[in-house]
Formats: C-alpha cells, structure tokens, sequence
C-alpha cells in the first residue's frame, strides 16, 4: 500500500519559542547556503507527537525595506520547505529519531524568483538530510 504524503505545515512547526531560539543562537551550529544563513541544532524530541522539524524565516529589515517584499520572500521559503520537507527532510528525521530546530535568515537584498527558492531549499533540506544520516551527536541538555 502507497503511504499517503501530506504537505501539510502545522502550526507546531513554526519555530516561535523564545527559549528554543534563544538556544539555537547560543547552542546550535550555523553555515551559509545559498541565499541564506541557517542556525540549526538537533535535539531529542520532547514528545513522540511532534513533528520531527520546527522552522523559523527572517528577512532583515536592513536588507528590504519593503514589508510587503519582506512578506513575499517569507511566504516564498515557507512555501518551498513545504513541499520538499516531506520527501526530502522527513524520512531522515523520522529514521534517526531527532528533532530539527533551524532558523533561516534571508542574505540577499533583493527578492529572488519562486525556483530559485525552491533549488536552494531542496539543497538545504538535503543537506540537513545527509547531516541526520551521519548521526549527528545529540546535546546532553534537552529542550522541553
């Protein structure tokens, strides 16, 4: 039997926990990828029920002055993780057993196309897909 993909982007995998971001800057890892600057950090799951993955989007308001840009370029990379998380970050996490908490900060200083987001995200995501393969240590300190 076919398993049934879902596209669906909850709203237990926005990352908007102060103390879980704050831990990403103090504790987490960071790298450049394309367009973007990502802080990740890879902890245990505190509950079975969530998801294997919490993400956060934000474009400096230095970069774009806009809102309305700034709006577009968030809906954008949402959107592109959206559809690829299920194929290619799900399965990694869901194997190895650990939660994903990234945050990805948008470099640029003008607004990119829709594909072009949606290539540096399918990098991204598989990526962090090879990082979760290469069972990647897991901190002592667990966020609850």
């Amino acid at each position: 039997m076919e398993r049934h993909t879902s596209y669906r982007f909850p709203k237990a995998m926005r990352l908007a926990s102060k103390k879980e971001i704050d831990a990403l800057f103090t504790l987490g890892k960071t790298f450049s990828h394309g367009p973007f600057r990502v802080f990740y950090r890879f902890c245990e799951p505190a509950h079975p029920c969530l998801p294997g993955c919490s993400i956060a989007v934000t474009v400096p308001k230095k970069h774009l002055k806009s809102a309305v840009k700034r709006n577009l370029v968030k809906r954008r990379i949402r959107e592109s993780f959206r559809l690829q998380y299920p194929h290619k970050l799900e399965p990694a996490l869901t194997l190895s057993h650990t939660r994903l908490l990234f945050l990805c900060l948008y470099l640029p200083h003008e607004v990119k196309p829709w594909h072009f987001m949606a290539e540096k995200m399918e990098g991204l995501l598989s990526r962090f897909s090879e990082l979760c393969e290469k069972s990647v240590e897991l901190p002592a300190d667990s966020l609850n």
